[in-house]
């Protein structure tokens, strides 16, 4: 059963995970040794000015726009994915400072909802971190892309950690889950590896914070792409992560000793890869806080895979490993366990 310390573990762990990988994305590991020391980068990097806190990325920024979808559908009795939709606009407007689209004006004042967390309000959220080009050019078409409706042929690794929070909602329904990710994720992703992955990250999510072992929650979630037009990558490229996991456990050598493995993977840019990265480390490191270190340091998209990492550790063990010189320095950390928190309300007084 879903209880609170997974759904803040969740957004801190993928807030701090975002931030710990931020400064390391356009690094190469020579480049990270040279600039973090042997060890890599095991803590996050704050700006030099006053009172600054670890940056985080687009990831965070579509994740906690997510969240505000999702309570936005709850409010208005809208579908989770028209929620998402609203909630992903707003911060295409606060990317690009284009004019709403036609009735969409409205969308960015504050909604009934946001008694306790106004999310446009909030000014990291203005931000630009590196948006992912096609996600961009998705929301700003006309269409609204589905499974059908086809908005590009991105196969970016932006469309997963803001499924984790449809995840966390459809807690009870994992299937569901898969569906409703899935359609959230068409919105800005047409090609059937990123919806999928997508899908796959929200029923991931559901079945661990169900309180089922990792384990089963991976089998299942395979067994769901098995019956997916299109999953065979995302599917080949779990098997794989599994089998690197096992033969090639992290940490148990030397601190590099996970870079052929995550090598073999991908580099991240895809989701099936970010995807397939972030579910080797969780697998091949035992401890949730190395994981994360792990999942940031190597040759890849650094944001993505550590903070889809620190996701999913957040469901599995709650908030308690996240240490306060972490959650206390990143960049939306309390606006993400206040989400966390409304999230949660929302999630326990859904019927199924």
């Amino acid at each position: 059963m879903a209880n609170i310390e997974k759904f803040r573990g969740a957004m801190l762990g993928e807030v701090c995970g975002d931030a710990l990988g931020y400064p390391l994305v356009t690094l190469n590991t020579g480049k990270i040794i040279r600039h973090y020391g042997p060890f890599g980068l095991r803590t996050m990097v704050k700006p030099k000015d006053k009172n600054a806190k670890a940056l985080i990325s687009d990831n965070s920024q579509m994740m906690l726009a997510a969240i505000d979808g999702l309570l936005w559908g709850d409010a208005k009795k809208l579908t989770p994915r028209d929620g998402v939709y609203r909630g992903l606009m707003r911060w295409y407007y606060s990317q690009t400072g284009e004019e709403p689209k036609r009735g969409q004006k409205t969308w960015t004042r504050r909604q009934p909802h946001e008694k306790k967390v106004c999310l446009v309000r909030e000014r990291f959220m203005h931000e630009r971190r590196m948006p992912e080009q096609g996600v961009l050019n998705a929301l700003s078409n006309e269409k609204k892309g589905t499974i059908k409706v086809t908005v590009n042929e991105s196969k970016g690794s932006a469309v997963l950690t803001r499924n984790v929070p449809t995840g966390l909602l459809f807690a009870k329904e994992p299937e569901q889950a898969f569906m409703e990710g899935v359609a959230n994720s068409a919105l800005t992703h047409s090609e059937p590896t990123a919806y999928l992955a997508g899908g796959a990250v929200a029923s991931l999510t559901a079945y661990l914070a169900s309180g089922l072992s990792l384990p089963k929650s991976l089998a299942k979630v395979a067994r769901m792409l098995a019956t997916a037009k299109g999953g065979d990558e995302v599917t080949l490229l779990l098997t794989a992560a599994i089998e690197q996991a096992n033969k090639h456990p992290a940490g148990k050598g030397g601190a590099w000793d996970h870079l052929d493995s995550i090598r073999s993977l991908g580099t991240g840019d895809t989701a099936a890869e970010a995807l397939a990265i972030a579910v080797y480390c969780i697998n091949a490191v035992d401890d949730p806080f190395e994981a994360i270190v792990v999942a940031a340091n190597h040759d890849g998209r650094s944001t993505v895979t550590a903070a889809l990492t620190g996701a999913l550790e957040g469901v599995r063990f709650g908030d308690s490993f996240l240490p306060a010189y972490w959650t206390d320095d990143v960049e939306g950390g309390d606006i993400a366990r206040q989400m966390a928190d409304m999230l949660f309300v929302t999630e326990e007084k859904r019927e199924v």
